[in-house]
């Protein structure tokens, strides 16, 4: 239960965004509490020893070593937990080449250095405390092979330990920024964190001892490739600065104990760092009830869905729209009858901003759509099963055409003039500029030279497309709380407010479909290759449209005829009234 002080209560009545930042503030704060038992977990997996069986277990849940250590995971967490919170994204370049990856680090220079430069940082702070509990011969930097009075010889299990730690702090914060796993994943249903977190858990440890593995295997192939002359080379600085033994030491490479110590130290790295990211994206994303602080619940919820200064705030008010909508029967109803409003009533303006995202993207798959073909000579006419004389079964079941009676569908007009074809088209986008825009221009000059680099620049042009959905999660909340709110209005609706905008709201889902269909349908060149086919988020779109459509022709079965709906609306919305489409 969050509770505001009388100040907060007056200053952010309607003000969804400020309600929002101090749920959001709490929720950074419960993270920082949760990370608590998430550390000693960690600190007791550390320190269990396999080999005095149960013992052991008794003994790493008490020792001070697993006091210590969790300490340094708690340490480490909270500061991942700071991380998270200061590059999370909400928005996405949903795209199926692999140029976003590249674009993704080179975007913002000073975001993938502050990750990466934390995360070493936070690798090498682990390191030295699990080289000062487990470590032995390696944390020794030196050794004297000629004895206690001879000169010291660096150790290179040290420096080797140095360099793949180092590699496991870049290599997790590149994996973040290059796989997009900063970007918040919303929860498809609602349960409590305790669930939430228990069910990742196991995905946790799989994900750490397999990211430890990874890194460990490609480490040694590097290292035993550059690492003697990293050892030489550091040997000869130190040895400008004082006296050092040239007697041989053997490669840590080949030491199983080596091993072992560098994989037991990167999966606890990976698995604190992993625990932090689950625990920081299950708070975050949790379903919110921030309109239900507020003194007027619908003008808080709708000043949410027209905040587009943050995109975090916006996704919460349309999460929480869809939740309203579909869990809430009284707030639905408050909103169908809210009516009394200065700028119209509560449907029209939050049916408006749902329409007003599925809109936009049906216009960007406009924009990107090729010209239209020259029209074919038009065949001799043959009977239509959409005439509006002819009585059509829907189902099984005896129904009349939803098209108006003794109307005509208009003649097709003349199709719209070709675009002009741009002469290049720039692969990487307008908003790329400085670092990015050189290493990817010069990237495509040295590919468009080569036969691989055509067809991967083709490829990418036809994948642009893919980029509707940045904000692909809200669009879905839009469409089911749009869909919801239609759908209830046959009971709820006690003024008639929904029924005059019906086909306004049929037009624009039928219109994105038509869209998404058009776009899956298209092909590269000759080739079967279809970037847009190969994306679940067109495929996820298409069924969530789908499913509204005939969520409605369900609900409306009885009226269809009765909604006297314009002919072309009626001849798109025809097959899922005979449940083909």
């Amino acid at each position: 239960m969050v509770y505001l002080n009388a100040r907060d209560q007056a200053v952010a009545s309607a003000d969804f965004a400020k309600l929002a930042h101090i749920i959001l503030r709490q929720r950074f704060l419960r993270a920082c509490v949760y990370e608590v038992p998430f550390a000693y977990m960690v600190a007791v997996v550390a320190n269990l020893s396999f080999r005095t069986g149960v013992f052991s277990l008794l003994y790493a849940l008490v020792s001070p070593r697993t006091l210590g250590y969790t300490v340094a995971a708690y340490l480490a967490g909270v500061a991942s937990l700071i991380v998270h919170a200061q590059l999370f994204q909400v928005t996405r370049a949903a795209h199926s080449s692999h140029f976003p990856r590249l674009q993704r680090l080179l975007r913002h220079p000073a975001s993938t250095g502050t990750a990466v430069g934390v995360y070493v940082l936070l690798a090498y702070f682990l390191l030295i405390v699990h080289r000062a509990m487990f470590g032995g011969n390696f944390a020794r930097m030196w050794l004297y092979p000629e004895g206690a009075y001879g000169p010291p010889q660096l150790n290179p299990g040290w420096l080797a330990s140095w360099v793949f730690a180092t590699a496991m702090g870049a290599g997790y914060a590149l994996s973040l920024l290059a796989n997009e796993r900063l970007q918040l994943a919303f929860p498809a249903i609602e349960q409590s964190r305790i669930y939430a977190l228990k069910d990742r858990l196991p995905g946790s440890f799989a994900r750490a001892f397999g990211f430890a593995t990874g890194v460990l295997w490609r480490f040694w192939l590097g290292y035993f490739v550059f690492g003697w002359g990293l050892y030489r080379s550091v040997c000869g600085v130190l040895a400008r600065i004082f006296s050092t033994s040239a007697y041989g030491v053997g490669s840590p490479l080949l030491s199983a104990s080596s091993l072992i110590f560098w994989l037991h130290s990167g999966v606890l790295m990976t698995l604190t760092w992993e625990l932090a990211h689950q625990l920081f994206e299950t708070i975050l994303t949790e379903p919110t009830h921030i309109n239900e602080l507020s003194l007027d619940r619908n003008l808080c919820l709708l000043n949410g869905l027209k905040h587009s200064d943050s995109p975090l705030i916006q996704h919460l008010a349309f999460q929480e729209l869809y939740r309203l909508t579909t869990f809430s029967a009284e707030q639905r109803t408050e909103i169908l009858t809210d009516i009394d409003r200065p700028s119209g009533t509560m449907w029209t303006q939050i049916s408006g901003e749902c329409i007003g995202v599925i809109k936009a993207a049906t216009t960007q798959l406009q924009a990107q759509a090729p010209p239209p073909e020259k029209p074919k000579p038009a065949k001799p006419a043959l009977a239509s099963s959409f005439d509006a004389s002819v009585a059509v079964r829907a189902g099984g079941a005896p129904m009349k055409d939803i098209l108006q009676r003794n109307r005509r569908a208009p003649p097709n007009g003349q199709p719209p003039a070709p675009a002009e074809p741009t002469s290049s088209v720039d692969l990487f986008g307008i908003e790329a500029q400085g670092l990015e825009k050189y290493v990817l221009t010069a990237l495509r000059d040295m590919l468009m030279r080569s036969p691989l680099g055509q067809r991967i620049w083709s490829r990418s042009q036809r994948a642009r497309s893919i980029s509707t959905f940045s904000n692909f999660q809200q669009q879905v909340w839009a469409v089911r709380a749009l869909t919801r709110l239609v759908e209830r209005s046959i009971v709820e609706d006690q003024f008639g407010v929904v029924q005059a905008d019906i086909a306004s709201v049929l037009d624009c889902l039928l219109a994105y479909l038509t869209e998404l269909e058009r776009s899956a349908a298209q092909t590269d060149g000759t080739t079967a290759y279809n970037v847009q086919a190969a994306s679940r988020q067109t495929v996820a779109m298409v069924q969530v449209l789908r499913n509204s459509l005939y969520t409605f022709t369900t609900t409306f079965y009885e009226y269809l005829e009765a909604l006297k709906l314009p002919p072309a609306l009626a001849r798109q919305l025809q097959p899922f009234a005979d449940f083909k489409a």
